[in-house]
């Protein structure tokens, strides 16, 4: 679900209980009672892979206890405006860490500002390399997703097949990572790989445009391999209407996959694990306020997803 630099969006932003930007989902106390972190808990938007993150940080407070975590959200992953002011509220409210899956470099100086502030800044999902005053980061390793996607590929493809790789964004290294492993992996085999005409942005409906554009441009594909799972999606749907057998590949593991996985539509996809992603990132900012070691990078792993274990991924895990 990593989305890039994205233009500025005119969107409405809020909590997850409320479209002003500085409402949060509970009633905020300068100092927590018990002495809990206080960690602001801020996700892109009201999806199902970002709600799967906040039910996971609900658990681990529910569980671990010593964290008072509130919860914000906006209503467009690319609504930088909305984002930034959430930062901007969590240090003028006094909250010690920030667990945030940022959406793009336009909220780097906000961030930057919070931790000259104190606040201990974790980035949850993805990364922004240009951000350097980062506390840690919990997510995938999308180097090792996008190897474990060739290595696959390269065990069903034979000389003479040809793939078409359907990129999200351009400039953003754990989107192209998920891509280059492919590459790589396909390198001297004999198995033609063509290159979508147009970033997918990991969205559903420029996702089939591109399919379309690969079907036009290589009328006998044999696979294509998305780095997002709602275009690799789209691209089957386009296939199947094509009247088309394809092989189709994605990655994040949306359930939406795994059941056209199921349904023989896809054949598989690697699996994120945001549950993990948000436990080990308050895990990590609780840690980093109490004053103790804290890795600089979380893997939070990854796993091939075929017909074989689909059911399992029926829900995020």
């Amino acid at each position: 679900m990593c989305t890039g630099a994205l233009a500025l969006a005119s969107a409405g932003c809020g909590s997850t209980d409320s479209t002003s930007p500085s409402a949060t989902s509970t009633a905020f106390s300068p100092v927590s009672a018990g002495g809990a972190v206080k960690v602001a808990f801020i996700t892109k938007f009201s999806v199902a892979f970002f709600t799967a993150m906040e039910d996971s940080a609900k658990a681990y407070a529910k569980k671990n206890g010593g964290v008072d975590i509130t919860y914000f959200t906006c209503k467009s992953p690319s609504d930088v405006a909305c984002q930034t002011a959430q930062i901007e509220d969590a240090v003028a409210k006094g909250f010690q860490a920030i667990v945030i899956t940022p959406m793009g470099p336009e909220v780097i100086p906000a961030m930057n500002a919070a931790a000259d502030k104190g606040l201990k800044v974790i980035l949850a999902d993805n990364n922004l390399d240009a951000f350097t005053k980062k506390t840690a980061v919990a997510a995938t390793d999308n180097v090792k997703g996008g190897q474990a996607a060739g290595a696959y590929l390269k065990s069903l493809l034979k000389p003479g097949d040809t793939i078409g790789l359907m990129e999200g964004v351009r400039g953003v290294p754990a989107l192209e990572a998920r891509i280059k492993g492919v590459k790589d992996a396909l390198e001297g085999t004999g198995v033609k790989v063509i290159i979508g005409g147009a970033e997918t942005k990991c969205d559903s409906a420029k996702g089939a445009t591109v399919a379309e554009d690969l079907l036009t441009r290589a009328p006998n594909l044999t696979a294509i391999y998305s780095a997002c799972d709602d275009p690799a999606i789209a691209a089957a749907k386009v296939a199947k209407q094509r009247g088309k057998k394809i092989l189709v590949m994605g990655y994040d593991g949306l359930p939406e996959a795994a059941k056209a996985i199921q349904a023989g539509d896809m054949l598989a996809t690697i699996a994120q694990f945001p549950g993990k992603m948000a436990a080990l990132g308050v895990e990590a900012a609780v840690s980093a306020v109490q004053g103790k070691s804290v890795e600089p990078f979380i893997d939070t792993g990854t796993e091939l997803v075929t017909k074989d274990n689909a059911a399992k991924f029926l829900t995020f895990q």
